[in-house]
């Protein structure tokens, strides 16, 4: 598992806070003055802070923030979460319940979306339906399945795609002589279990990736 896109642009984050300043300060109806009294900064230092003429020193950040009555976290602008590689050779692969699953999204994140492979062997037949919270929506890679819900069944080839709440009962059949591979992506809702569990699949019977 890697991170991108983790690199800060210091000078940018730190040309808002001169923007951030002001538009805290007029919120509160606050003149340079009356910021420059409460802060202990001078008037003169906290124009050219708000032009972006300076750029602030930790102290002087401190001190702006207590006089506006804010948290520093509000003048400096919030740092995105970083991206995240999961390299499939390294990704654990487990077995149950007549299949194979592989998860595409690391234990830590992010929250509300599960994003799996799942690879159904052939002749694959389903004994029960699944049921459960939140929504899910699969893409078949390769070839055919069978995808019985709320006790209709449609037939799916690779290239289609199918989007269901959980909540309606649903099982999966694998057609013709050949596996067949998905992906599967619980997307974020009112909490539910994780897409292995829904599926009556479990961590324990893991291989090395």
């Amino acid at each position: 598992m890697e991170e991108i896109g983790t690199s800060v642009d210091i000078g940018g984050i730190l040309a808002e806070v001169g923007r951030r300043i002001r538009r805290a300060r007029v919120a509160r109806g606050m003149t340079l003055e009356g910021l420059s009294a409460a802060s202990g900064v001078s008037v003169a230092h906290l124009s050219r802070l708000e032009s972006g003429g300076r750029q602030p020193s930790l102290a002087t950040l401190l001190s702006v923030a207590a006089g506006l009555g804010v948290s520093i976290s509000e003048l400096i602008e919030e740092r995105p979460r970083p991206g995240i590689v999961v390299r499939g050779s390294e990704s654990p692969v487990f077995e149950g319940n007549g299949m194979r699953f592989q998860p595409l999204t690391p234990e830590a994140g992010p929250a509300g979306i599960s994003a799996v492979k799942v690879i159904f062997p052939k002749d694959r037949r389903e004994t029960e339906c699944h049921r459960h919270e939140g929504e899910e929506w699969l893409y078949v890679v390769s070839g055919r399945l069978r995808l019985t819900l709320g006790g209709e069944v449609v037939e799916l080839e690779a290239g289609d795609a199918a989007y269901f709440d959980g909540t309606l009962e649903h099982s999966f059949d694998v057609l013709g002589d050949e596996d067949v591979e998905m992906l599967m992506v619980a997307g974020a809702g009112p909490p539910a279990p994780a897409l292995h569990e829904r599926h009556g699949l479990y961590d324990e019977g893991g291989e090395g990736g």
